[in-house]
């Protein structure tokens, strides 16, 4: 018994189970035996104490990755929400002060629209990833048809694209009807052809399609932009990467529309993925699973 306390004070905590049977032998002492239950109870108590010691600084380590996310967050805000800020202010105060012709109104009004929309975007896609990043992401599932939200998304689409002189061409075949979020669906399609008009160059092609194979919905958006470099795929699903490709028409990118659309695919048990050439364009592919009320 004393070779196996002595293994137990050096820290091989796994000879308590032969501590425990020892006690139990005939010519073992009651108050030996005593000792060594009690030797055991402390020990099966330190074991416990280290395992919620482990757990607290893996919360505390957490909570500062969430603290430092926050900052980040706040930091991405200030830096994007300024300038639009100030243009919507400048455009503002002519508009107050000034005898603007209607054509000169009409634009700044349109321009102050324009911005607005884009710092509202920013705005929930940074509580989108902070809702992701907690952990507290929920769904709120219905039964829909994937083609047809996709067709909704595309006519809705549809004026972005001409701005740039972009043809929007749909291939939306008859699916199942499944079972998913449709308002995070309708992200996911809505920065898919966000990101394919943005990055296309005018008088491009975009192409979105729709389909099914056995018992999986595939939604299909490629274009005709600069291509993806092999050496930021790795990183495009990534929150707040900015890759090196730029917008063809001075638009702005958080680089979190990506980081947003795979995390609703993941929850939804679905894949995505990529096909890009430099100097040819992108192909990202969409898989969900098809799930029935029945």
């Amino acid at each position: 018994m004393l070779q196996t306390i002595q293994s137990i004070a050096r820290g091989q905590f796994d000879a308590l189970d032969t501590l425990y049977s020892l006690t139990g032998e005939e010519g073992i002492a009651p108050e030996v035996a005593e000792l060594a239950e009690s030797i055991g109870l402390i020990l099966v108590k330190l074991e416990a104490r280290d395992f919620h010691i482990e757990m607290a600084a893996e919360a505390e380590q957490r909570l500062k990755e969430l603290n430092e996310l926050k900052d980040q967050h706040l930091g991405i805000a200030a830096h994007d929400l300024r300038n639009p800020l100030s243009s919507i202010r400048g455009m503002s105060q002519m508009l107050v002060e000034m005898e603007l012709d209607e054509n000169t109104q009409t634009s700044f009004l349109q321009s102050i629209y324009r911005v607005s929309d884009q710092m509202l975007t920013l705005v929930d896609n940074l509580l989108d990833v902070a809702v992701i990043e907690s952990g507290r992401f929920d769904l709120k599932i219905t039964e829909e048809n994937i083609s047809s939200l996709v067709g909704e998304r595309i006519e809705l689409m549809a004026k972005n694209a001409e701005r740039k002189e972009i043809r929007l061409i749909a291939d939306l075949q008859k699916v199942t009807d499944s079972l998913f979020d449709a308002d995070r669906m309708r992200q996911v399609v809505d920065n898919l052809l966000s990101n394919a008009i943005k990055f296309s160059p005018s008088g491009s092609v975009v192409n979105v399609a729709c389909g099914q194979a056995g018992r999986i919905l595939d939604i299909t958006v490629t274009d005709q932009g600069p291509g993806i470099p092999s050496e930021d795929l790795d990183r495009l699903f990534d929150s707040f990467e900015k890759l090196s490709a730029q917008p063809t028409g001075g638009e702005k990118s958080t680089g979190l529309g990506l980081s947003i659309v795979k995390s609703i695919v993941d929850a939804h048990g679905g894949e995505i993925e990529v096909d890009s050439e430099v100097g040819r364009g992108t192909t990202f592919i969409v898989h969900l699973p098809v799930e029935s009320a029945n």
